[in-house]
């Protein structure tokens, strides 16, 4: 399972106020697009790969029996899809985190860069 992109998302500033309001993120923090899509997807990951694990040596049952073509495809595609709605829907505050993390990085590149043409 690879990294999915989690497809671009109109509330992104809502979800980013949300996040401040809860507390997760500083009152004063940027909205950013790409970085909260990005935070997003990197959390997704984590929950396709939790998930994946979960579903490790079990073998198919119900409707599609033990041995129905196609199978571990359509179950990694599955995964892939709960680790996007996990994350959509709040996931457990890992893309506030991630987020925050990046746009301090960002930040602190930008002052590194500043002082060294100076």
């Amino acid at each position: 399972m690879g990294a999915a992109p989690i497809a671009s998302n109109p509330n992104f500033a809502l979800e980013i106020q949300q996040a401040k309001a809860a507390g997760k993120l500083p009152k004063g923090m940027p909205v950013n697009k790409k970085a909260w899509e990005t935070a997003q997807g990197l959390e997704a990951n984590f929950f396709q790969t939790m998930i994946g694990t979960m579903f490790e040596g079990i073998k198919g049952e119900g409707q599609m029996g033990t041995a129905a073509t196609g199978q571990d495809s359509w179950r990694g595609m599955l995964i892939e899809e709960y680790g996007k709605t996990v994350s959509a829907k709040g996931g457990i505050g890992l893309a506030p985190a991630i987020y925050r993390e990046m746009l301090r990085h960002q930040e602190s590149s930008t002052h590194a860069v500043q002082r060294s043409n100076r």
